[in-house]
Order: structure tokens, then sequence, then C-alpha cells
């Protein structure tokens, strides 16, 4: 099932980024990556998240992800300023993953994760894109129980014409 998914999401990448926008974040403390692939098609607009996905460099290949959010699912949401959420929903797979390790705790004991990052459309230019300036942020794990883990992070802009 695993594996399947990642193909899935593998194709959808390739297939559909003709224009590609989004972030690379790693966090500071954890070193968890994150990915944000924006929408490419104007009707569901370019500059909002199509895909978060969560994933740790210190597992072997094919288990290196440990949650994929999605708007497709709504489990994926831009509340602005710069602020992605990815809300764990146990009924789907991509974050129905409980038991995976995640900042200290258990992907099941989440409710969601929020990505602050100190970027705005409006006040950064295409400079920024695919180039090695970093931009500063924030990764919230919120847990089910209200406690919050906080770590800071560094992120690029990725884009591709």
């Amino acid at each position: 099932m695993k594996l399947i998914l990642t193909l899935t999401f593998v194709a959808l990448v390739q297939t559909q980024f003709a224009h590609a926008d989004g972030f690379f974040c790693r966090g500071n403390t954890t070193g968890l990556e994150f990915k944000i692939l924006n929408h490419t098609k104007a009707s569901a607009g370019t500059r909002t998240p199509a895909v978060m996905v969560v994933s740790s460099p210190y597992v072997i290949s094919d288990r290196k992800t440990i949650a994929v959010f999605s708007s497709q699912n709504r489990t994926l949401s831009y509340e602005g300023r710069g602020r992605y959420v990815g809300q764990v929903d146990l009924r789907y797979a991509e974050t129905g993953r409980k038991g995976e390790n995640i900042a200290g705790t258990k992907l099941g004991e989440l409710e969601r994760i929020s990505l602050d990052i100190r970027f705005s459309y409006s006040h950064h230019d295409s400079s920024l894109a695919n180039s090695v300036a970093e931009i500063p942020g924030k990764i919230f794990y919120i847990k089910r129980t209200g406690e919050i883990l906080e770590e800071s992070s560094s992120c690029k802009r990725y884009h591709k014409e």
C-alpha cells in the first residue's frame, strides 16, 4: 500500500508540474523534511497548496515518508501569512499510520502539524525562486492533548517554469 501511495505521488508530481511552485523545509532540531507543492492549475489557485509531504532522511528509503497531507483529502489547508496546516486524520492511509515516530511523539498522538514560513508572495519577488536564500520558519506539532511541540526550520522556495 505504501509503495502504491508513493508511486502515485511521484507520478502526480512528474506529470502535473510544468509550472511548479512550493517550498522545501527542514526542521532544525529533528531534521524532518517538509515538501509543500502548490497546485499547478489556475482553476485551483497556483499559490494554494496541493500536497505536503513529511519525511525523515534517517529512515531507509521505502519508509522515509511519515505522512502526506493533501488538499484533495482536505487534510491540508493554507491559513494565510505563510501558515500551512496538515490535519492528522486517522481515516486516511496517508496520515493514519499512528505508530510513526515524529518529533519525539507518535503521529497518532498529533491533531495537526502547522508549518509557518516567513514568506509572502506579495513581498518576495522571483529572486528567491530556486535560490540558496534560506527562509526562516517554525514547525508546530499540536498534540490531541493540547500540548504543542515547536522547532525552528530552514526553508527554500522551489519554483520551476
